[in-house]
């Protein structure tokens, strides 16, 4: 966990909670919550209708999020399980056929730990990394094998290339794929909608009043933090790392 890119969040929320105080404060000063006081049971109701249906919508974007999350990481386990494949059956070829594959192996997962896995957290594709997959795939397609035995063994080498190179295809697909900016402005609007409304409710006493606001804005502060942080596997608090494949330069 990524604990230095969790506190320049919580630094801001920290300070608009004294900000908001301050307001709440004054607004206590000048009687606007007994003035607002017969509203009490309409306000009620709005912030539980409204409130049911930022839970669903949230419910909804956690889910698919999540799943992209999670299928990143997996997908790029399967990758790197292939490329390690790759590694241990190009021994069965001949020494110069065995020694391309390998170099290129190499040299694909430098070029996805260093480089791919930072572009793809800009939302980008890395043009070089294509490149070092593209002559990982030509090595395997290309080598030439010695004797029958490792004719077929080529052959197995291409199509655990082929499943490489459809998880990889998975891999970048999920990781490229983030919530539209239309519903993250609708499920903001709608947080934002709450918090007012909570805010001018007229709690009897002014510190349950400010606590129950407080309380509620973390809960929205940390539900926005998961549902943004999710939708970038490689960037935030919580990442996708690149361990399966540090594990093959290893």
């Amino acid at each position: 966990m990524n604990w230095a890119a969790l506190s320049k969040p919580l630094i801001r929320l920290l300070g608009r909670l004294v900000l908001a105080g301050l307001v709440y404060a004054y607004l206590r000063s000048i009687g606007f919550y007994e003035f607002i006081l017969p509203e009490v049971n309409g306000l009620g109701t709005l912030i539980l209708l409204l409130g049911s249906i930022y839970a669903v919508m949230f419910a909804f974007v956690i889910f698919v999020i999540w799943g992209q999350f999670t299928d990143v990481d997996n997908f790029a386990i399967r990758e790197a399980s292939g490329l390690d494949d790759l590694l241990r059956f190009s021994q069965y070829l001949n020494a110069d056929a065995s020694h391309a594959i390998r170099r290129a192996v190499m040299d694909y997962v430098q070029r996805v730990v260093k480089s791919e896995w930072q572009t793809l957290a800009e939302r980008r594709k890395d043009p070089q990394t294509e490149k070092a997959f593209a002559v990982l795939t030509n090595a395997v397609i290309r080598a030439v094998p010695a004797n029958p035995a490792e004719a077929q063994m080529q052959a197995r080498l291409i199509d655990i290339v082929r499943r490489v190179s459809e998880h990889r295809d998975d891999r970048l697909a999920k990781s490229l794929t983030q919530i539209p900016a239309t519903l993250v402005r609708l499920l903001h609007l709608k947080a934002i909608a709450l918090l007012l409304l909570v805010f001018v409710y007229p709690f009897h006493q002014a510190a349950i009043g400010f606590s129950c606001f407080a309380l509620f804005a973390a809960v929205l502060f940390g539900a926005n933090l998961v549902m943004m942080d999710t939708d970038n596997p490689f960037q935030g608090v919580c990442n996708v790392t690149p361990n399966a494949f540090l594990d093959l330069m290893g």
